[in-house]
């Protein structure tokens, strides 16, 4: 009977590891929040293209949040740092384009910010003069790096249309992030997960 016994918890310690290795895993990670991306709206297409030119569809798929759009080519809240530049002082700069709906005719302030408790590698900033400019040649993708100005808030200017805002997101470590979308009348949460190991 102990032996039997004895079998039961082996398999059942078997069937629990593979689950219990991949919450470890920082490759899979699971934030309290990742929800699926939504297509954007035809008129703001154009502009999703010539930012992402080698993603045709999935650069449509955007975390929304209110009025406020944010694509970042993300798979269910996270993204991908392959081919990320840095900007020297240990960030991942990772491209990023704004869109907010007319509905919205008033100043945005983005913010953002690593969940849990805040420390110096926990802000989240963004460039305020552009991104990068990329072209493809056949399967070949080529970003001009340069010089970026960071800062903690990416402000966007009241205006009675559609407004786009093309930036970098200044990713100071992986982990679980939260953008806050604020204006008079309003504060939109969008969520965005770093996927991978932590260095900081």
């Amino acid at each position: 009977m102990s032996g039997v016994r004895l079998a039961c918890l082996v398999a059942v310690a078997v069937a629990l590891l593979p689950a219990s290795a991949a919450a470890r895993n920082p490759w899979q990670l699971r934030c309290a929040s990742m929800p699926r991306e939504q297509r954007v709206p035809p008129v703001v297409r154009p502009a999703v293209h010539a930012f992402f030119p080698w993603d045709r569809r999935g650069g449509e798929n955007a975390l929304r949040a209110g009025p406020v759009y944010l694509l970042a080519l993300t798979y269910r809240s996270q993204i991908s740092r392959d081919g990320d530049d840095s900007d020297g002082a240990g960030n991942d700069l990772h491209r990023a384009l704004v869109a907010v709906a007319p509905s919205y005719a008033k100043r945005i302030t983005l913010t953002g910010r690593r969940l849990g408790r805040r420390g110096p590698h926990t802000t989240l900033a963004f460039s305020t003069n552009g991104a990068t400019h990329c072209t493809v040649h056949g399967l070949d993708v080529s970003c001009r790096p340069r010089l970026f100005r960071e800062a903690r808030a990416l402000r966007v200017p009241g205006v009675r249309r559609w407004r786009i805002v093309r930036t970098m997101l200044v990713v100071p470590r992986t982990g679980c992030f939260r953008i806050v979308a604020s204006g008079p009348g309003l504060r939109a949460v969008i969520p965005l997960a770093v996927p991978g190991p932590d260095w900081r």
